[in-house]
């Protein structure tokens, strides 16, 4: 666990930041796979985490997060619109088709009944205001500070190519974002913060973030 901001943590869960949580304070953003949450619960050692968040329901961000609960025994909150996919342990839900149905074979884990609702605008440990970037998900939401420009994105953009690991930004595939329309406005949303420290799921920190990001957004497709 590495502080790269005041009070913010990145913890890497797999190699060259291919999946990663945060502490912001006392608050746990994420916890991977279900496999990586020992290596959660072992970088938080001897710290408090007085809650636990998610950004997105999906298996690579909170699948970890059944094994987190039961070991810190704190209250687990997300986006509205992901709380039946993470009551019901599935990745998958807005997907339909034979993809849909292949996908949430392939993507369960431990549901998780006690998760609760986030509100946009609500503020959550040292100064992080809660925004709804949906898009990669229904319910996706993101931490954002504006005093020091931090920003905590999950996978409304990656700041790493998932197929080469090669970092810089790029936004989700299409085949794993339900409404990739959607996506790219949240894309555009977070461009105007002009983030200076951009932390996302995939992909090590990205300091200097604001003229990368706004690159990016300016290259979108119209929609």
């Amino acid at each position: 666990m590495r502080e790269v901001a005041d009070d913010v943590y990145h913890l890497s869960l797999s190699p060259r930041s291919s999946v990663n949580a945060y502490l912001l304070g006392d608050v746990l953003v994420d916890a991977g796979m279900s496999f990586m949450a020992g290596k959660v619960l072992s970088q938080v050692r001897g710290r408090v985490v007085a809650q636990h968040v998610l950004t997105h329901a999906h298996l690579d961000h909170a699948g970890g997060s059944r094994k987190v609960l039961d070991a810190l025994r704190v209250p687990l909150r997300a986006g509205a619109l992901d709380l039946p996919a993470l009551h019901a342990g599935e990745t998958w839900t807005e997907l339909r088709g034979i993809v849909g149905r292949v996908g949430r074979r392939l993507s369960t884990y431990p549901p998780l009944p006690e998760a609760a609702a986030l509100t946009p605008g609500e503020e959550i440990g040292p100064g992080f205001v809660v925004l709804d970037t949906p898009g990669h998900s229904a319910g996706h939401v993101s931490f954002w500070r504006e005093r020091d420009g931090v920003l905590v994105c999950g996978d409304v953009v990656n700041a790493m190519n998932l197929k080469t690991t090669r970092p810089g930004l790029h936004a989700p595939p299409d085949a794993v974002t339900p409404d990739p329309a959607r996506n790219r406005a949240s894309i555009r949303r977070l461009a105007e913060l002009e983030p200076r420290l951009l932390l996302a799921g995939h992909g090590p920190p990205m300091v200097n973030a604001q003229v990368p990001l706004t690159m990016m957004a300016g290259r979108l497709p119209e929609d």
